[in-house]
């Protein structure tokens, strides 16, 4: 037997099972809902009590009589997290070292923009394709350093956005994953052919009213050959006092190895009977360190034989400015600028001018390009085709040998 109840406005059933007191509000006003919903509640009732209906372990009994067994429980509202919940969940609790420093120092930067212009408070159900499509767009019209932003810097950010919500996704915090989605980026510059330091220099001198970001765009793509090489180490060894700087220099130069790589090195990894250097790296891997190992010259063998005997602070770590404190990109980058300012060299832009130095002067030597890519550690097609124009002499005897000979 139940009965209707009033509460408040509202009605509510009450009924006895098992001499137990059970209710269930009906959040209705209206009384001959209420009166139809009792009615169905003592059938069902009584095809419990007969065996003919088993309700769920756990189910809410009163909704389930009155739902005639079709709902089980109370119907649960999931609170969609905000974008800003999200991105700081993601900087708060990510497994830290399961990437590079630098890495997330870059993803804070673009979370900054995501929020900035998306809006920390949008729900990630709010966050379409349209949405993501508009922070695309109004990225592409912003500027940094006078200069529009490059698609690829766009492209990153958004790279984030889709890591940081499927990441929220698999620890349960957003219950939707990213929406796959076709996105529409401006058409970007491939990138500058790599020159000699002669090369573009005269491109310079031809046109002297060159802005300052085409000159930029020239100089990321020098590469020094051989001897020149040897000259902007002898001439950081002179300038600089940082006692890790020169040979720091002198094993990116010699081995094509990425700073990251450096900052990583340990004492152990330098095997001087071998000529072996270990290299550890995260590139390769985004779920694992992996390894690669690297020829060690006479030059590596010497400097860095001296600088571990003379110079280095000790501990486990190779390049550090104390024991066990290895180097930061930014203390690095800056303390290779000093090395090279007020020299010819300055116009070098960062330490990536030695390791495609590396490549372009195997290229240009005619070394077969599968070995390049092996020596180098990891290679894209699109940084193949950069190398490419450096076999002159070769490209030039296949076109003589159809069209004529040699002169």
């Amino acid at each position: 037997m139940a009965w209707v109840e009033t509460r408040g406005k509202s009605y509510r059933l009450s009924f006895r099972f098992n001499d137990q007191l059970q209710r269930v509000n009906l959040k209705s006003a209206d009384r001959r809902d209420a009166e139809a919903c009792r009615i169905r509640l003592e059938e069902n009732l009584r095809l419990v009590e007969r065996g003919r209906i088993a309700v769920p372990t756990g189910a809410d009994l009163g909704l389930f009589l009155i739902s005639d067994g079709r709902l089980e429980k109370n119907v649960e509202i999931v609170r969609m997290p905000t974008l800003a919940e999200v991105t700081k969940r993601y900087q708060e609790t990510f497994t830290k070292g399961a990437k590079e420093v630098i890495t997330r120092r870059m993803e804070d930067v673009h979370m900054k923009h995501l929020l900035r212009i998306i809006g920390g408070k949008k729900p990630l159900s709010e966050i379409t394709t349209g949405i993501i499509q508009q922070f695309i767009d109004a990225r592409s019209r912003e500027q940094h350093n006078g200069h529009p932003l490059k698609a690829t810097t766009i492209k990153k950010a958004v790279a984030t956005l889709r890591f940081v919500w499927n990441w929220s996704y698999r620890q349960g915090h957003a219950p939707m994953r990213y929406p796959g989605c076709d996105l529409v980026y401006a058409k970007e510059k491939q990138a500058e052919p790599f020159r000699t330091f002669e090369q573009i220099q005269a491109i310079i001198n031809r046109s002297p009213g060159l802005t300052r970001r085409r000159l930029r765009e020239l100089w990321d793509g020098l590469f020094l050959n051989p001897v020149e090489v040897a000259e902007v180490l002898e001439h950081v060894k002179q300038r600089t006092k940082t006692t890790w700087l020169y040979p720091f220099l002198g094993v990116a130069a010699h081995t094509r190895t990425r700073r990251s790589e450096l900052f990583r090195c340990r004492v152990e990894d330098f095997d001087f009977n071998s000529r072996f250097v270990l290299l550890r790296e995260k590139k390769r891997s985004h779920s694992n360190e992996t390894h690669r190992t690297v020829d060690m010259t006479e030059f590596v063998a010497e400097v860095m034989s001296d600088y571990f005997k003379i110079n280095h602070p000790g501990g486990e770590v190779t390049f550090a400015t104390e024991p066990n404190e290895p180097i930061v990109d930014t203390r690095a980058w800056r303390v290779f600028r000093t090395g090279v300012s007020s020299s010819k060299w300055q116009v070098l832009r960062g330490f990536h001018a030695f390791r495609h130095s590396f490549a372009s002067n195997l290229a240009a030597a005619g070394i077969d390009s599968r070995v390049i890519c092996e020596l180098m550690g990891h290679q894209t097609a699109e940084m193949e085709a950069r190398y490419r124009h450096l076999f002159p002499a070769q490209r030039r005897a296949a076109v003589m040998t159809v069209y004529g000979k040699p002169s």
